[in-house]
């Protein structure tokens, strides 16, 4: 069993967790979804859990479990190994070689990927593989971070199988709801420094947690109007000729003292992104685009594809990894004019693209890199990026030092800033926490800008009412 007692953790920020108590037992079979907002150390528990991070009071302790950790980015050293070499190179001794085709089979991978190079895997291949290498010690307990990031529906739909076949305990970091609600059995909620814990699944987790909050908000409600009334008696009364000189006066005393001690605290509600709204477009044809075809090399990727975007359209681009979504998305935005074909972009229009991973400049703080890359006079900065989450104390933080849900955050601040008048969006719910990517959802529905989107989050598509789904095979 691997169990966390009187954990808590502080570091340069601040802390983190506080008397953190909880248990993975691979043998009840346990699948545990850990979420929270971005920045609330989601993955520092996780490291804690593995021993990678020392906590600063309380500890981890682990009998008899083989625990296996993948990582929220599967980036492999040398691109050039192929998959066998890389695997190889992962195993405890050379003659432990036949347990490669084994993890390889039980990842859904055939014998004969052993012999690509790791630089022309798929994205979903990539987290197989990634499955497949903490498969070779044979662990009891998996823990994954964010797993489905970059994954298409089919590779998604596959890692729940796997996920729920797997024998022992599985513990994930995860923003995918469709995900969540298909594996979890159990959720740790990171809030307030503490971990609170449903044992539901992720749709009756919003009602638990909402009734929670409406029961913590009545019970501080009313030991405030207790408190209240009880102070407003002794302020008009504790003087009065009447009671001053009984029991009254003084048992009254040491009741709101008491309460002082025992007044629970305020709940606080879930802080809100406040994106802007972007100015209506005028109505018509934004882009047209005619695609003969479009190559890598002696490769085809896309081939006689025509595309017209309207000014409210939300459309979907749709496919396997590696159909061509994000080339067919580049060449939208202009990014890329290598083609055969041609691309025509209303006059004035103002293209905004959410890219699927970050272009942010590492090296920059948080508040000169939205100045880089907006507009708005340094006065105005401060009170934008507030409203994105942002304090003030977040203004002089490195790129590098923020949560990829932060990075996130920070570029869609950007974008919407920047005010487009056609919304180009790869994965844009990637590396958001739950209630950004409500946040996010809300505010699109009342968005009357042209959309092109690419998304495998399945609660996302059906919640922002798509118009066309453009399939690539």
């Amino acid at each position: 069993m691997l169990i966390a007692k009187n954990l808590s953790f502080e570091n340069n920020d601040g802390k983190l967790f506080e008397d953190i108590n909880i248990s993975l037992d691979s043998a009840a079979k346990k699948r545990v979804a850990i979420v929270g907002k971005n920045g609330c150390g989601k993955t520092t528990l996780i490291k804690l859990l593995l021993g990678q991070l020392e906590p600063t009071t309380g500890n981890v302790t682990n009998s008899r479990e083989i625990i296996a950790y993948l990582k929220q980015d599967t980036a492999f050293p040398d691109e050039n190994q192929t998959v066998e070499q890389y695997l190889t190179s992962k195993l405890e001794e050379e003659w432990m070689t036949y347990k490669i085709e084994m993890v390889l089979e039980e990842v859904g991978l055939a014998p004969e990927i052993q012999t690509v190079e790791l630089k022309n895997i798929s994205g979903g291949q990539r987290v197989r593989i990634a499955l497949a290498e903490v498969l070779l010690v044979e662990p009891t307990i998996l823990l994954l971070d964010e797993p489905t990031n970059h994954l298409d529906k089919e590779s998604i739909e596959w890692l729940i199988k796997f996920i729920n076949a797997f024998s022992g305990s599985v513990a994930f970091v995860s923003h995918d709801r469709h995900f969540i609600n298909e594996t979890a059995d159990q959720i740790w909620e990171i809030t307030n420094h503490h971990i609170e814990s449903y044992g539901c699944k992720y749709d009756q987790f919003l009602i638990e947690r909402y009734n929670r909050y409406e029961k913590m908000l009545a019970a501080f409600e009313f030991s405030q109007r207790e408190y209240n009334e009880l102070e407003l008696w002794l302020r008009e009364n504790a003087n009065n000729p009447k009671y001053k000189f009984t029991a009254t006066v003084a048992q009254k005393k040491k009741a709101l003292e008491r309460m002082e001690k025992k007044t629970p605290p305020e709940p606080i509600p879930d802080p809100r992104v406040k994106m802007k709204d972007i100015d209506a477009t005028e109505k018509g044809t934004v882009l047209s685009l005619k695609i003969d075809h479009k190559k890598f090399g002696d490769r085809e990727i896309l081939k006689n594809i025509e595309l017209r975007i309207e000014s409210r359209d939300r459309i979907l681009l749709k496919g396997p990894n590696g159909s061509g979504k994000t080339t067919l998305l580049n060449i939208i935005a202009g990014d890329d004019a290598d083609f055969a074909g041609k691309r025509n972009l209303r006059e004035n229009t103002n293209v905004g693209y959410l890219r699927q991973f970050s272009s942010l400049d590492e090296k920059n703080n948080v508040l000169d890199e939205f100045g880089k890359r907006t507009s708005l006079e340094y006065t105005t900065r401060r009170s934008v990026l507030a409203k994105y989450l942002f304090p003030e104390e977040f203004m002089e933080t490195t790129i590098k030092n923020l949560s990829f849900g932060q990075q996130r955050r920070l570029e869609i601040a950007i974008l919407l800033t920047n005010n487009p008048s056609l919304l180009l969006l790869d994965e844009p719910t990637n590396h958001l926490d739950i209630f950004l990517r409500e946040d996010l959802e809300r505010f699109l529905l009342e968005q009357n800008v042209a959309m092109c989107i690419i998304s495998h989050d399945t609660y996302f598509i059906d919640k922002i009412g798509i118009t066309k789904t453009v399939e690539l095979k």
